[in-house]
């Protein structure tokens, strides 16, 4: 059965892989649709798509968005919209800067509890891509300050932890409706328990489109669970390995958590 990944990451925003590394590992893996959704960033696209021609793999245009809902991130996947549209690649080149402005605040804070890195340190984690908390992350591992990059998100930059910025401006809703305006579909990423159905419920009602069912972090139940919301409310089901490629879980997890290519079929549709 064919098989499509429609959530990965690439050194454009935090994956380890470049768009062509990552389109030829699908290809490796047997998969025939990929979606590469880093965050806030398009430019991915030049480059996987001439590998994705080269390996027969079709590649439907993504990207990750981050939602601000009373101070806490939210995470939607725009699907199929037009990778030119203005009003898009505007809010993404806005976002950019808040990204940079951000990560200027939390190293800044880090330093106020004790535990300064250089902010030139975690650009150079980035290598140019759109800078994120993984960055900053992977910079107090260096540092010796946490064992593991979860481990540093737990203690110093996740939510609720010392270091914690909240990320970006832009309501569920108009992230919704940029990405309609752009031709697409959006849908809700990784609920999981903390993501409220009456959220959901209401995202539906301003638009959305589907939910992420299928992901690592959604055990049998978890997922089940959002199957059901999502038949519920006339949506559709997407999923994928969220991969970024850093550690040996994450190359187990590229491969097995996909969907069959006919949940791709809306996606197909808008782009």
């Amino acid at each position: 059965m064919s098989r499509a990944d429609l959530h990965t990451h690439t050194t454009a925003s935090d994956g380890r892989l470049s768009p062509p590394g990552l389109v030829e590992k699908a290809h490796l893996r047997g998969l025939s649709v990929l979606s590469i959704t880093d965050h806030d960033t398009l430019a991915a696209y030049p480059t996987a798509s001439f590998a994705a021609e080269r390996y027969g793999i079709e590649l439907i245009p993504g990207v990750e968005l981050s939602a601000n809902v009373r101070g806490t991130d939210v995470h939607l996947l725009g699907y199929g919209f037009d990778l030119d549209d203005a009003g898009l690649r505007a809010h993404l080149a806005q976002y950019r800067e808040e990204r940079q402005e951000r990560a200027e605040e939390i190293v800044d804070r880090l330093t106020e509890i004790g535990r300064p890195i250089e902010l030139d340190r975690v650009l150079d984690f980035a290598a140019g891509g759109t800078v994120g908390r993984p960055h900053i992350a992977r910079a107090l591992v260096e540092a010796g300050y946490a064992g593991t990059v979860q481990g540093a998100f737990v203690q110093y930059i996740g939510d609720g932890a010392p270091a914690f910025v909240p990320k970006g401006k832009a309501s569920a809703e108009e992230l919704i409706e940029l990405v309609h305006t752009a031709g697409g579909v959006c849908v809700l990423a990784h609920p999981g328990t903390w993501v409220q159905v009456r959220f959901a419920e209401h995202l539906a009602s301003v638009g959305l489109d589907g939910i992420e069912t299928v992901h690592p972090s959604h055990d049998d139940d978890v997922r089940e669970h959002w199957r059901a919301v999502t038949r519920r409310l006339g949506l559709f089901e997407t999923g994928g390995s969220d991969y970024h490629g850093f550690n040996p879980r994450d190359d187990e997890r590229f491969g097995q958590y996909t969907v069959p290519v006919e949940r791709a079929i809306p996606l197909r549709r808008a782009a």
